[in-house]
């Protein structure tokens, strides 16, 4: 482990200070699990489905998308992506049965980084993240170029998975094929063994499947289940009498030996392949089943009989999926190589596979290198995985485009490793690239070390906020009785107060994502603007999930017939917080119903209509950006009745205002959600904020106010124009603006002489599109438009007519 001195920690701490996520900072998972495929006509088409999003998010305040794993996959068509095949095949070359993935080509990709990175008409530019997996591939071992010997897998399970005295995990039984490569005619007595298994329990769980192929001959048809049945001990009195057939058998103890003798005619090749089977029962009929059992029960070709020889250390070869070649890669900085069992766990008699637990490797969530639980676990220690996957991630960089990085399931590999591809990544604008890690953990203080651990190494790298995924689930499923508002105060990392908090530019905020949105236990039911309004509202970088903000229906991965879909308003809701936070807020939150004296008491019409205690109401306040002076978040659980609360506006009593928060006292404030809501904060500084039922408020000062957000970018669809009868016939184009200055809208009025083309624009104060009024063939005479913006300022706008152009400047916001 590298050594980390006092200068790393100074540096770790300047990186914290120098990469800071503005407020305008909201990024989407821009995918969820099982997005739509045309699996029969092999087309993905996802990235044209974000594609023709882009100007609709773009508007709204997305930042970034975060999109899905662009390689090729083992699973061809229909693999996710996480199922990593081939680094450099992103949807252009054909292998695994398919030439695109399941999101598209490549493309298809490159077109739609080209339009999310477009500043054309002044939108503006939105980084693309890709979901990158350094753990692991996946691969096929049934198929000859991506299976062959490994001698490392052979020794270990000969072992008995025994590695430095201590038990290990097997490999499992079922991604090894045992071969007696140019087998001489004769009889062979092939002796199967089990290990790591319960010998306690019943025998049916320790049943087994083993498969022999040893000639060429066609597979016989399908027939009754064959069954190993003793005695059968070793006497070689168990004849396999045809190819390619699957016997089924149980290990009945720790000495039991199940022996099959095999007559080869002619010299060939002997292939046995072996399955962990249990007893059990269909849980839908109620009838037995030979089941699936993990693949770490242990079973394996102990000893293989020939001429009175045990030719099993000779002769007999483990062969894996771990010998990989691809197609032949033809395009820029596209590397042509192959993988050997040298680049994955177990890579010798030293190595071994953990098992994540806590008697190796993975006690409250640590650090699992060695575990072995997706694909072929690549052994991130090796000089020549480390190498390849760098030069990856500067490939997808500089040849493809992309702005920063998921980090798929970094608990599998080394930190250090983790910070080196990091440094290695080319900068952008002399900063490092945003990079958030997935650390599926509830402990707070792995995700802390972690990051500081990476940060002494000098990368910055973010983690999902899973700990306050947790309570924000509880939160929107619960009840006003179930759930105690207070838990809010120091959730997730940011808030912590146990010593293990996290700083909100090191964090990503979230409500859902592809593995919490694909199992029903793991849902957000209800209610979900009572979450999103906190993750816009707080620090940390906000994070949206695509289901949830475009209201698509989610689907259980494992019993389709349970669902769950977002309302059509939600996205609506979050466009909303969207702006606020992008308006109104930056920098540190204080949480008022924890340190700002909250009491309960009637409300300011003399009743107790609006009153509330802290269990089922959550008050906190963010500070403002410089422009503008924050906001006030209140969310309320209650089931039915709107609740509020007195509180110190700033945090403290009698105008000793906490450092940072000015004193609001004798100011007016107003729910930015609801205009028709004030509150006049008190000349002690208290002030009286309510929210409705399963709901929330965010109060600003009424002087700061601007509007909701939603009339807003670039109208791709213009409203038609009114046209308005003329007193008389127009004598020349003209336009001008009414009122002007204005408050939040003005109405723009042109005149035409003759039919023609138009296009009426309204540009901001640095030139950039900011809406687009009426485009199209206009007949002769007067028409209005109306612009509407809730962000004041001096805007021009441009009539272009077929061969000439008028502008005029308005003052939004007087």
């Amino acid at each position: 482990m590298k050594k980390r001195t006092t200068l790393s920690l100074v540096l770790a701490a300047l990186l914290c200070l120098t990469r800071l996520h503005a407020q305008d900072d909201v990024m989407m998972q821009a995918f969820y699990w099982n997005v739509p495929v045309n699996e029969a006509g092999k087309n993905g088409s996802w990235y044209d489905t974000l594609r023709a999003k882009l100007a609709d998010m773009k508007s709204a305040g997305i930042r970034a998308l975060w999109m899905p794993p662009p390689s090729k996959g083992n699973f061809g068509i229909s693999d996710m992506g996480y199922g990593i095949f081939d680094h450099y095949d992103l949807g252009n070359y054909s292998q695994k049965g398919t030439t695109e993935t399941r999101f598209g080509s490549r493309s298809e990709l490159a077109s739609l980084i080209t339009d999310a990175h477009s500043t054309s008409g002044g939108v503006p530019y939105m980084d693309v993240y890709a979901d990158v997996i350094l753990n692991h591939i996946y691969t096929d071992n049934s198929l000859a170029q991506e299976s062959g010997d490994n001698p490392a897998v052979k020794t270990y399970v000969y072992n008995k998975a025994v590695s430095g005295g201590t038990q290990r995990v097997p490999y499992p039984t079922n991604e090894i094929r045992w071969l007696i490569p140019n087998a001489a005619a004769g009889d062979y007595y092939i002796q199967i063994s089990g290990y790591f298994l319960n010998y306690s329990g019943a025998v049916g769980e320790r049943g087994y499947d083993v498969y022999f192929k040893f000639t060429d001959a066609a597979p016989p048809s399908p027939g009754s289940q064959l069954w190993e049945y003793e005695p059968n001990n070793g006497s070689g009195n168990y004849n396999v009498a045809l190819d390619q057939r699957t016997y089924s058998g149980h290990m009945q103890n720790s000495s039991d030996i199940d022996e099959y003798k095999i007559t080869l005619a002619t010299a060939d090749t002997i292939e046995i392949i072996l399955t962990a089977r249990r007893e059990g029962t269909n849980p839908s009929t109620n009838a037995w089943e030979w089941q699936w059992a993990a693949q770490t029960n242990g079973y394996y070709p102990s000893a293989v009989w020939y001429n009175g020889s045990n030719i099993a250390s000779s002769s007999l070869k483990a062969f894996t999926a771990t010998a990989v070649d691809y197609v032949n890669h033809t395009g820029t900085d596209e590397p042509n190589y192959t993988w050997s069992y040298t680049n994955f766990h177990p890579v010798d008699a030293a190595d071994y596979l953990g098992d994540g637990g806590s008697t190796e490797g993975g006690y409250e969530d640590q650090l699992v290198p060695n575990t072995k639980w997706f694909g072929m676990d690549f052994n991130t220690y090796d000089t020549v995985v480390q190498n390849r996957l760098k030069t990856w991630g500067t490939w997808l960089t500089n040849t493809i485009g992309f702005d920063g990085y998921r980090l798929d399931f970094v608990r599998g590999f080394q930190e250090d490793f983790v910070s080196d591809w990091v440094n290695n990544l080319p900068l952008k604008g002399g900063a490092q690239r945003f990079i958030v890690a997935e650390y599926f953990t509830g402990y707070k203080y792995r995700l802390k070390n972690w990051v500081n651990t990476l940060a002494g190494d000098g990368a910055d790298v973010d983690v999902f906020d899973f700990p306050l995924k947790n309570t924000l689930t509880q939160m929107t499923n619960g009840t006003g009785a179930s759930f105690n508002m207070a838990w809010l105060n120091h959730a997730g990392m940011v808030r912590d107060d146990g010593g293990n908090s996290l700083g909100g530019t090191s964090v990503v905020t979230f409500l859902e994502n592809h593995d919490t949105g694909k199992e029903h236990d793991k849902w957000v039911t209800q209610d979900w603007k009572m979450g999103y309004a906190y993750i816009l509202f707080a620090e940390g970088r906000p994070c949206l999930f695509y289901p949830q903000y475009y209201g698509v229906t989610q689907t259980d991965n494992h019993n389709p017939s349970l669902t769950v879909t977002p309302p059509s308003s939600l996205k609506r809701d979050i466009d909303k917080l969207m702006f606020i936070r992008r308006t109104y807020l930056n920098n540190s939150m204080i949480v008022l119903t924890e340190q700002g004296n909250p009491v309960t008491e009637p409300s300011p019409n003399g009743t107790t209509t609006f009153a509330g205690d802290t269990w089922n109401v959550y008050a906190a306040r963010r500070q403002g950006n410089g422009t503008k002076s924050g906001g006030i978040l209140v969310i309320n659980n209650n089931n039915s009745l709107t609740r509020g609360i007195w509180v110190d506006n700033d945090g403290s009593p009698n105008g000793t205002a906490t450092s940072g928060y000015s004193d609001w006292k004798n100011q007016v404030l107003v729910n930015a959600l609801d205009t028709t809501q004030k509150t006049t904060v008190a000349n002690d500084g208290r002030v009286h904020v309510w929210a409705p039922a399963r709901g929330y408020a965010i109060w600003v000062l009424q002087s700061e106010y601007v509007g909701d957000g939603i009339a807003r970018g670039v109208n791709p669809a213009p409203a038609a124009p009114v046209a308005v009868v003329a007193d008389a016939a127009p004598t020349e184009n003209s336009v001008r603006a009414f009122p002007n200055p204005a408050g939040s809208q003005t109405t723009i009025e042109y005149t035409l002489t003759k039919t023609a083309s138009v296009r009426l624009e309204i540009f901001d104060a640095n030139g950039r599109l900011v809406k687009v009024l009426a485009s199209g063939k206009m007949g002769k005479g007067k028409y209005q438009s109306v612009f509407r913006t809730p962000v004041a300022g001096l805007y021009t706008y441009r009539l272009s007519l077929d061969k000439e152009m008028k502008t005029g400047r308005v003052m939004i916001g007087q």
